[in-house]
Order: structure tokens, then sequence, then C-alpha cells
């Protein structure tokens, strides 16, 4: 593939649906940070992860990895709820793929996230609002049913409660490793038995058929002994077993039309907007401006470079970080909802669809 990375920063209009923990009994408080020129809420980098997983399901598909619980600790007597490996894997499981795990058994396993995910953070300063609640609709119906509250049976009267508020455009950033993508490998001093029992139930393969359906080039297929994981007679990619003196690895790897479906998953769920329902309130993540970037090296490089001046998206640091030798290939997209302050450079192409990002990181089928 030409590139190695792909980042995308969005700009969404939101109120601060993602709270933070209870001020008093009765008032909640609003995820919060500080800066030199003011206060600023923020959506926490889990609270993303769990919507985007969740629109992807909804829209794509995309099934929940199943879980175990860990053996008991000593200490706490208490198991650990963990994701299931290995029937849980990147090949059979997106989820796992794209957003990483960690598992203790058969040994301990990890899985870095392909996907970097920044915190949503506001681009307009928090004012100090709050807003006051409370449940009158609820006492009215239960005074209509004669209810009494209390030990000396009084009519029911309103709970009270108060709640941090802010409205604003967010930003948030995600950026792809491609090179990690769909390629997991794990090390051990020993194959763990329960992993090489189930490695030994997979349908082998040869190593001719690995390279001619992987996106990677020959020194990451060679040496393994292969075998192929299908899922409704669908080939969905190929796990690997090498063992020399003292040490073993275990590689997945998926197809090329896997690796390609799951890239264009993730490029639609940012463009067209994630689910984000808290607490009954369903803003959504959806864009109201876009940049991206085919990169030599996966790294955010839009997200300093996004910031409101005189009411709009200020264009002259969105121009500059252009100007970044890690960059192959621009891309925006603007709604005109928050106006741009500035013209922005040639470099950045207008959005043309998903498919040119993919043509442009040099992902085909028959690569």
């Amino acid at each position: 593939m030409k590139a190695k990375g792909i980042s995308i920063t969005v700009v969404f209009e939101s109120s601060s649906v993602n709270r933070d923990e209870k001020l008093g009994e009765n008032i909640t408080s609003i995820k919060k940070l500080s800066r030199f020129n003011g206060t600023y809420s923020f959506m926490s980098r889990a609270f993303i992860r769990h919507h985007m997983y969740s629109t992807l399901n909804r829209l794509f598909e995309w099934e929940p990895a199943p879980v175990k619980i860990s053996t008991e600790n000593k200490k706490n007597k208490k198991g650990v709820i963990q994701f299931s490996f290995p029937e849980g894997n990147i090949l059979t499981y997106p989820e796992l793929d794209l957003f990483g795990f960690m598992s203790t058994s058969p040994d301990t396993v990890t899985r870095k996230a392909p996907l970097g995910i920044t915190k949503a953070i506001s681009l307009e300063p928090w004012q100090g609002d709050m807003a006051f609640y409370a449940n009158h609709d609820m006492v009215m119906r239960a005074r209509e049913q004669g209810l009494t509250a209390g030990k000396k049976g009084e009519e029911p009267t309103p709970n009270p409660y108060s709640k941090e508020e802010h409205y604003s455009y967010y930003k948030v950033s995600f950026t792809l490793d491609l090179m990690r993508l769909g390629l997991h490998d794990l090390y051990f001093k020993k194959l763990p038995k329960e992993l090489e029992e189930w490695c030994n139930k997979l349908s082998e393969t040869v190593v001719e058929d690995v390279r001619e359906k992987v996106v990677w080039k020959e020194k990451v297929v060679e040496g393994f002994k292969w075998y192929k994981i299908n899922e409704a007679e669908k080939l969905l990619g190929f796990v690997g077993k090498k063992e020399e003196k003292q040490a073993a690895t275990v590689r997945f790897l998926v197809t090329v039309e896997e690796y390609k479906r799951r890239v264009e998953h993730v490029l639609t769920v940012i463009k067209d907007g994630l689910t984000m329902h808290s607490s009954t309130e369903d803003y959504g993540m959806v864009p109201v401006f876009i940049v991206a970037a085919a990169l030599k090296v996966p790294v955010p490089v839009f997200n300093s470079a996004i910031n409101i001046k005189d009411g709009g998206i200020n264009a002259v640091p969105i121009n500059k970080t252009a100007e970044n030798s890690h960059i192959i290939k621009t891309w925006y997209w603007h709604n005109n909802t928050l106006p741009l302050i500035g013209t922005l450079d040639d470099k950045l192409n207008e959005w043309a669809g998903i498919q040119e990002i993919i043509e442009a990181i040099g992902l085909k089928t028959d690569d």
C-alpha cells in the first residue's frame, strides 16, 4: 500500500452528553478540561469508542465479540470480564481488530488498537451554564392516583436536581494505522496448549494461497504453517503458526477483501455520523466539517489545526498543516453550517467519496 495511515478530524455540534461524577447529591457535572484561556467540555475516548462500535453494529452488523470471566483472583475472589480468546480474534470479529483487546487466557494476549481516537473537545469554552430540573410529571401522576409519601402520608413532592450544561461545536480525530489493521502477532516462549489445539482444528492451507489473498509483502507470509478461517463459506483470513527453540509466533492476517471492507465501514460511519444516545439525549456525532489525510505515518496531523475564529473555522492553520511532509493526499468536506474564515489551499481536495480514499492509499482487491 502507498499509505501507512489515514487520519480524519471531524467537527460536529452537540451538547456535552458524556457526563462526569455528581458534584453533590443532586448536581450532575460535565467532563471538563482547563486551558490557559478557559474551561472546555469533552467526551471521552471510551465514550466515542462505545458509540462508534454501536453504529458499526447497527449499520454493518458487526457482531459483538464473546467475553468470558477469568479465573478467580486469590486476593479479591472476583474474576475479570474480558474478551474470549482465541474464539474471539481479529479475523472473526472486526471489533477486536479495530479497537484492540486484552486476554489473560490461555496466556496473556494483547492487541493494541490500530484505530486511535482523541477526546472530543469543545471548540467553545464552557461559561458555567447550569440548568434546573424536576420530575413534575411523575409527581402529578402519583397525586392523581392518590399515592402518599413518607411516614406521615404526605402528598408526593418533586425531587429537584441540577445539571451542568454545555452546547458547543466539538472536534475529534480518528487515526487508522493501516499497517496494523488486519494483522496481529502473538509471541510466546512456548505455544500454549489451548491455542495449539484451537489451531489444529482449523483447515490447513499453503503459503501460496495466503500470499495471493493478503495485502502484506512476502516476508510477512513466509516461514509459517498456515490455516484458514471461514465464515458461512466466506474466507476471512489466515492463522500462521511458527515454533522455534524457546520461541513461538502466531500470526493472524485478514484477506484483502475483508481488509478493504473494514476500511470502508470505518470511513462510512466517520463521514456520515455516529449514534450518540445518552440519558435520552441524542444529538449524534454528525459532521459539519471534515478534513482527512492519507499519510506516510499514522499521525493525527489536523487535530491541533482546528479552531474557531470570528464565529467560523479558521482556514489558516489548516492550510499550514497541509504542507506537512507526512501527508500524501488530503480531502475536506463542509456543509456550510459553520462558515470557513478564509480560503482552503488547493492542496486540500474536495471530498469525492470513500472509494477515492481507498484508491489513494493503494488498496485494491487485486493487490
